[in-house]
């Protein structure tokens, strides 16, 4: 029994990355040399991934879906921090000329 509970709660929390959105996905992440308006800034944070990389694509994804809700097509990273616990990210939400 111990071993069946183990394994729905290791399937629960699998599936607990923040996914990203149809608007999300098309939001890149722009280089330093990228002309871009500066639209706000957006924060995120995970803490349910299995693991530290787990999070960090989570932190990223939300961040991703923030930034296309507020018209950006592209964030450059400020931060993104890991520790045991938990993954938190802060980036400006952009809108940059297209290549």
């Amino acid at each position: 029994m111990k071993r069946v509970l183990l394994l729905l709660s290791l399937l629960a929390v699998q599936g607990c990355v923040t996914q990203l959105t149809p608007e999300g996905s098309s939001v890149r992440i722009a280089g330093e040399s990228d002309e871009c308006e500066f639209i706000g800034t957006v924060s995120a944070s995970n803490s349910m991934g299995m693991s530290t990389a787990d999070e960090a694509e989570g932190a990223l994804n939300e961040l991703r879906n923030k930034a296309a809700d507020m018209g950006a097509n592209a964030v450059r990273i400020i931060n993104m921090d890991s520790d045991m616990a938990v993954t938190t990210a802060l980036a400006e939400a952009l809108k940059c000329d297209s290549e």
